[in-house]
């Protein structure tokens, strides 16, 4: 396995642009980038980062945004806003295919959204997302997010199941670990359609760590991929106060290496 890295954790310390160049200085060939705001994903802000990673032999797996800006509002009931919203998702999606990536990491609608929008209406707002995306050559990655409706396992039952074309899944350790599940319960639904994976680690009291500093079981993790036909990268994504050191991340990228 690949293992990467999510340029969301530099934030707010360091640029995308030179979070691209940190991580290739320290062995990192493949991750997924982060856009921190709006403006870090127009045309020409693509066109120069994807210069940057291809200068320092980077794969552009995936791409994340600052999703709860502006993902539930291309769920809203208000038509213009909803139509005003999912240009923005567009842009992005060709961000994306600009980048190179073939995954949309995808949190959505927050679970105390008060929007009262039924299940068909999600479905349908998918469904046309999957089609925008797939235009430009990439997946929805729909992420298991434990404050969104995705951390609910019965929500992404019936989103998997009425969801006309391919939608796939981002698997997140955390965010499991955060709405009190084993990641593995979001891994039986996800199955073959697992296309992104957000490593890290965790333990008795604490639900986020740097791969290596708790006491998740890797090797059971690598087992239950294999059983899932997982071949994708594993992106290492922890929040910025879980490591010191752009060597600590290097540190736990051969670790998992070894390990996946």
């Amino acid at each position: 396995m690949d293992i990467g890295v999510s340029t969301a954790i530099f934030y707010p310390d360091e640029t995308t642009e030179d979070a691209i160049r940190l991580v290739a200085s320290k062995g990192f060939r493949t991750g997924e980038i982060f856009a921190n705001s709006f403006s870090e994903f127009t045309e020409d802000y693509g066109h120069m980062l994807a210069d940057i990673a291809k200068n320092n032999d980077f794969k552009v797996s995936s791409i994340h945004t600052v999703s709860s800006a502006f993902e539930p509002y291309l769920f809203d009931r208000y038509e213009r806003r909803r139509d005003d919203f999912f240009r923005i998702f567009k842009d992005f999606v060709r961000f994306g295919n600009i980048m190179g990536a073939k995954v949309y990491t995808f949190h959505g609608l927050v679970s105390n959204h008060g929007n009262k929008i039924q299940m068909k209406d999600i479905i349908y707002v998918y469904e046309k997302m999957i089609d925008a995306a797939g235009e430009q050559g990439m997946s929805i990655g729909q992420e298991n997010v434990s404050w969104c409706l995705s951390g609910d396992i019965e929500y992404l039952k019936r989103l998997k199941d009425g969801v006309r074309g391919p939608l796939k899944f981002t698997l997140d350790i955390k965010q499991a670990v955060k709405a009190g599940r084993s990641p593995y319960d979001y891994l039986d639904i996800y199955g073959t359609d697992l296309v992104n994976l957000h490593l890290n680690d965790n333990d008795r009291d604490h639900t986020c760590l740097l791969p290596g500093k708790g006491t998740f079981d890797y090797n059971e993790l690598k087992e239950r991929l294999g059983r899932a036909g997982y071949r994708g990268p594993g992106i290492i994504e922890v929040y910025r106060d879980n490591y010191d050191t752009v060597e600590d991340l290097a540190r736990s990228r051969r670790l998992l290496a070894g390990l996946l």
